[in-house]
């Protein structure tokens, strides 16, 4: 199929993380242009929130982003949606503190990075209910990316911050940080978004773009040295053996057919805890948490 024959997709991802890897390492295998898609991404790791407002104004036309993002969308009445679940449930996010402090209830007065603020970002609002779970009142910078709060650990401008696997696992070893788990784990499944708008005008164009992402979860599990060259440079790690590591880890968590079905999403009492944190009480208020399945989605 010729460029010119190539229908273009926008997509962007809120974080560099393997469960935000896959529409990229598909892009970058050719998978979505096999489907007659050319996609492209203006920016990665824009933060959650960021990643659903670009889909309100119209700069992405997909993203791999947070639950609670899409959520908001949706309690404010604005056109984001969900699609399917990136992977099935499992807790790859953590928070890791510096060597010195030994508890969570320890960071009351100290600061702790997040990607955006911890009061819409997911990963912000679930670091900040741990924290207070512990009994502790932290300052939150939002750093952007999980990278920074790497960075920032590693130079002590930051007290705590969530991370994903990989950079948990190096970070423990070679900089003896301790290591707690998240409040809410992995109840809380990062996405694959669109808009309804773009459903209503063009289904078609909808279906293959899902087919795309199913073809590659199939390749991912078929072919997976394939994807570790991909996922590093995805990831901007240095270290082979770590996304290796990560790989093997993912290999059964990325469903054959992703989907939102009722038995893989978060309970609602969970869903509900976490989104009463966030500062639009007014909206959620008597609001229903549910987001039907957009598109059906079937294997290829």
């Amino acid at each position: 199929m010729t460029a010119a024959a190539l229908t273009k997709v926008r997509m962007t991802t809120a974080l560099r993380a393997p469960t935000h890897s896959l529409a990229w390492c598909g892009t970058e295998a050719g998978v979505f242009k096999a489907q007659g898609i050319d996609v492209t991404f203006p920016v990665i790791e824009t933060t959650g929130p960021e990643a659903v407002h670009g889909l309100e104004r119209g700069e992405w036309d997909f993203c791999q982003t947070g639950t609670l993002p899409v959520v908001e969308s949706f309690l404010q009445g604005k056109d984001a949606v969900v699609l399917f679940r990136n992977a099935v449930q499992h807790d790859n996010l953590c928070i890791a503190l510096q060597p010195g402090l030994k508890s969570l209830a320890e960071l009351t007065g100290k600061k702790v990075g997040v990607l955006s603020d911890a009061t819409s970002g997911q990963t912000g609002i679930n670091a900040r209910l741990t924290i207070e779970k512990a009994g502790a009142t932290a300052t939150y910078v939002g750093l952007g990316g999980y990278g920074n709060i790497y960075k920032a650990l590693i130079a002590g401008e930051i007290d705590a911050g969530p991370l994903p696997l990989h950079l948990r696992f190096a970070g423990e070893r070679k900089y003896g940080w301790n290591i707690f788990s998240l409040a809410f784990g992995g109840e809380i499944p990062s996405v694959f978004a669109t808009t309804r708008k773009l459903i209503a005008t063009n289904r078609e164009l909808v279906l293959r773009v899902a087919q795309g992402f199913i073809r590659t979860v199939h390749t991912f599990k078929t072919q997976p040295e394939v994807y570790v060259p991909l996922l590093q440079r995805f990831l901007q790690v240095d270290e082979r053996e770590l996304v290796e590591d990560q790989v093997r880890f993912y290999l059964p968590l990325f469903p054959p057919v992703p989907r939102m079905a009722p038995r893989s999403m978060t309970t609602p009492r969970t869903l509900r805890t976490v989104m009463s944190s966030i500062e639009i009480s007014s909206i959620i208020t008597g609001a229903t948490l549910a987001m039907p399945l957009a598109v059906d989605v079937r294997p290829v």
